[in-house]
């Protein structure tokens, strides 16, 4: 199960962003990895580019999640921690996650970075562009003001590391074909919206297949094709395997709305170490689902108390006033995992 949802996870932050975004994005993730395994699924022969935004309705997707609720029957260190957080009214504004709120005041103070986190890890790694000279007179203040935000919030889970980034690494690992492939890609989609055509996202193994998803009332699936194969031929690719995918709208507006509601809330969960969990997932299928995975081993009565009150905790942020125009009428249900992977509430 954790390596399912790992999996996902990797696959919706790799390529949730446009074209331009992602040849951008691919340079700072690998050197962000510098070279680990996680850097070396990025360059893999299979592509996925999402439009948009658009998130992906396979699966679930690790992201964070926090609790700022509390529960009349939680344990001491569930209500220790609640205790802290802020009344709902100041959590629906404009909160952006932890790692954004690093990265904007490291940019601010004039440093170049490019940070990330690791689950579940927990290891925040900001990469210095510079001379390892640079890095030594920069790493104590870069680890200091990130160290600074991360305690401002009370997140005491989170480890700080501060590298250098290695331009010439990337530049070896990615490769010029590849980048010609992403632009061709991007010529496509041009094209397609031009003419009309929602393109919601596309998965490549150029010059062997690629696949797009469209919305499922879309009827000019014949003059897509065309359009799409002009563009191949083109660039001196002819025989693929081309797949038009119609995506069901209206269980793309679920999973979009399910990811809002867990993006809303941020990272507190995860961020603190109270909470006991490493990693927290959802899914739509068949009806919305969290998923928290605690530290706890075991199936004991203290594993399975602690459970309770942490899926209470959370379903009873679900049910708050602020939340019922977000989950509406939806059914859903709270899994929570043990250091196991069993289920254990």
């Amino acid at each position: 199960m954790e390596e399912k949802v790992l999996q996902s996870a990797k696959s919706y932050f790799k390529h949730q962003v446009d074209i331009e975004q992602f040849k951008r994005d691919t340079y700072a993730r690998l050197e962000l990895n510098q070279g680990d395994n996680y850097g070396v699924t990025i360059i893999k022969r299979s592509y996925a580019v999402r439009f948009k935004k658009v998130l992906t309705l396979s699966g679930a997707a690790v992201l964070v999640l926090s609790l700022f609720i509390g529960s009349a029957f939680v344990s001491p260190a569930i209500a220790q921690v609640v205790a802290k957080v802020p009344f709902f009214g100041q959590i629906f504004g404009n909160k952006s996650d932890i790692i954004e709120q690093i990265s904007e005041e490291l940019i601010a103070k004039g440093y170049k970075v490019t940070a990330g986190v690791s689950y579940p890890e927990k290891v925040i790694t900001i990469s210095v562009d510079g001379s390892e000279e640079y890095l030594n007179q920069v790493k104590n203040d870069v680890n200091q003001i990130a160290s600074n935000i991360l305690h401002s919030s009370n997140y005491d889970a989170y480890k700080v590391k501060v590298v250098l980034s290695r331009p010439k690494e990337i530049e070896w690992r990615l490769s010029e074909k590849e980048l010609k492939h992403a632009g061709i890609i991007e010529d496509i989609n041009e094209k397609l919206n031009t003419q009309g055509y929602n393109v919601l996202e596309m998965r490549y193994d150029l010059p062997k297949k690629l696949e797009i998803g469209i919305p499922d009332t879309e009827t000019r699936i014949s003059e897509m094709e065309q359009i799409v194969k002009d563009v191949l031929s083109e660039n001196g690719i002819s025989d693929v395997y081309l797949k038009v995918k119609k995506i069901d709208m209206a269980e793309l507006e679920m999973d979009e709305r399910w990811r809002g509601i867990l993006d809303l809330v941020g990272e507190d969960i995860l961020g603190k170490k109270d909470y006991k969990v490493r990693m927290v997932g959802y899914s739509i299928h068949s009806e919305p689902e969290i998923q928290a995975f605690i530290t706890l081993s075991g199936e004991t009565q203290n594993t399975r108390d602690f459970a309770k009150q942490l899926e209470k905790v959370i379903n009873d942020f679900l049910r708050s006033e602020d939340m019922k125009t977000k989950v509406g009428n939806d059914s859903y249900h709270i899994t929570i995992y043990n250091k196991e992977n069993k289920i254990v509430n």
